[in-house]
């Protein structure tokens, strides 16, 4: 009785480490199809920057173009940036404050990645 008692646990573990992992990797992949998309609309689009969607949190532009670029495009949703603190941005709309984490992406495009989820909330509620 205890012999299955074991077995059952282990299938139990498994089956709980193998949904952990197929949900971990279809949000890498969402992510993945999402930053696709951004860079095919940058490529073809004619755009300079992209939101890239609300689910990622992400905006995303070529590394050419000036950071001063995504300042600008957050000034228009009514964010005024206050600090910058190396690659993080600090930016504050009615006493809210949300920071914003620049990244590299392909050597060829530069991920701004939103730590906070209420931003892309409020641009759903305008």
């Amino acid at each position: 009785m205890e012999k299955n008692n074991s077995w059952k646990k282990l299938i139990e573990f498994t089956i709980a480490i193998v949904a952990i992992a197929t949900l971990a990797k279809m949000y890498y992949e969402a992510k993945l199809l999402d930053l696709t998309i951004g860079i095919l609309n940058l490529e073809f689009g004619g755009k300079s920057i992209h939101r890239v969607s609300c689910k990622s949190l992400m905006y995303i532009m070529r590394n050419s173009e000036p950071d001063q670029l995504f300042t600008e495009e957050m000034k228009s949703d009514g964010w005024k940036l206050t600090d910058v603190y190396g690659r993080g941005h600090l930016f504050e709309r009615n006493g809210e404050e949300i920071l914003v984490i620049a990244r590299e992406h392909l050597g060829r495009y530069k991920v701004f990645e939103i730590q906070n989820k209420h931003y892309f909330l409020s641009l759903e509620e305008a």
